[in-house]
């Protein structure tokens, strides 16, 4: 049995092999730009090490890089060395932090056992938790969007801030961005009649009491409002027109991703499993298929490292 440690950068690893007695069989670096395939490469620096060299076992930190997920699907056994433990072990040994000199101490870890098997999920399962974490962020980007376009307001027409109540996506809504689209400004929104703003409500979808909005929203435009000077004005206005194009882009990425989530989630083996859950819609009951995974057993063992790992176990400070 080979144990190996690899330390990671952008632009290279550094492995280091030991036997079971500890001593170092081989070290190398393997550079990206010199191997396209860095698991075939690593393969190839293994094979000459030992007879039975398929049997090693790879230790690294991060786990979530391509390499680690790459190595692990090609049948090699692939552990999680805790980047903390490791930076304790070597403040303890008084070791120089250095790419090759943290392969080593990796290495040594793995061979002490301290370091966490790496249970891998089905295709299935690891495709929703890609798609569940691109929503994510899909999301986030969503929300900084809206509060950046909501600042801009606030510098030249605060009205239209709470010109649309949250009751309706306030001014993340289609009606909203549609309207301050075709009207940026105060002044400019001023002049838009009833007719007007119905026709735009009309092609955002919406079919009822559409004069009744119409109304509404001429009689919010048409209240005195504090002006900037027209040149200023135009410029904010280009400022607003500018936030509208990021948020019509970011909403729609993320509806595109919530109905790729839905779909994998309703297509996975666990979804009845999840959805009877009570209070799990699709979205949560996604996130949560995602990030337990189809091998819960072997991943946690109990409820009490799930409720940890979930960070919902009780600690004790004092």
């Amino acid at each position: 049995m080979l144990y190996a440690g690899c330390d990671w950068s952008d632009r290279w690893l550094d492995v280091a092999v030991l036997d079971r007695p500890g001593s170092v069989l081989g070290e190398t670096r393997i550079i990206y730009a010199d191997a396209p395939d860095p698991v075939a490469r690593y393969k190839e620096f293994l094979a000459p090490l030992g007879r039975r060299w398929r049997g090693a076992i790879t230790g690294i930190e991060d786990v979530g890089i391509l390499f680690a997920r790459s190595l692990a699907a090609s049948g090699l056994q692939v552990v999680h060395v805790d980047p903390t433990r490791a930076a304790r072990h070597r403040a303890a040994f008084g070791t120089s932090k250095t790419d090759r000199a943290d392969a080593r101490l990796i290495a040594s870890m793995t061979l002490a056992g301290e370091s966490r098997p790496v249970v891998l999920n089905s295709p299935e399962a690891e495709a929703l938790r890609v798609v569940a974490h691109a929503h994510r962020a899909a999301v986030e980007d969503r929300a900084e969007a809206l509060h950046a376009l909501r600042a801009g307001l606030m510098r030249i027409w605060p009205a239209a801030v709470s010109a649309w109540p949250a009751g309706v996506g306030g001014l993340r809504s289609a009606q909203a961005r549609a309207v301050l689209s075709a009207a940026p400004s105060p002044r400019s929104a001023a002049g838009l009649d009833r007719k007007r703003l119905g026709a735009i409500l009309k092609a955002t979808g919406r079919t009822r009491t559409v004069e009744d909005e119409a109304e509404r929203l001429r009689m919010i435009f048409c209240r005195p409002v504090m002006l900037l000077d027209p040149h200023v004005e135009d410029a904010e206005a280009v400022r607003i027109r500018h936030h509208l194009a990021v948020l019509d882009q970011a909403v729609e990425r993320t509806d595109v991703l919530a109905r790729e989530l839905e779909q994998r989630y309703a297509a996975h083996p666990y979804h009845q499993l999840v959805s009877r859950l009570p209070g799990i819609g699709t979205t949560l009951g996604a996130e949560l298929l995602a990030e337990i995974g189809d091998q819960p057993v072997e991943r946690f063992g109990n409820g009490r490292s799930l409720a940890a790992y979930a960070g919902a176990s009780p600690v004790t400070w004092s």
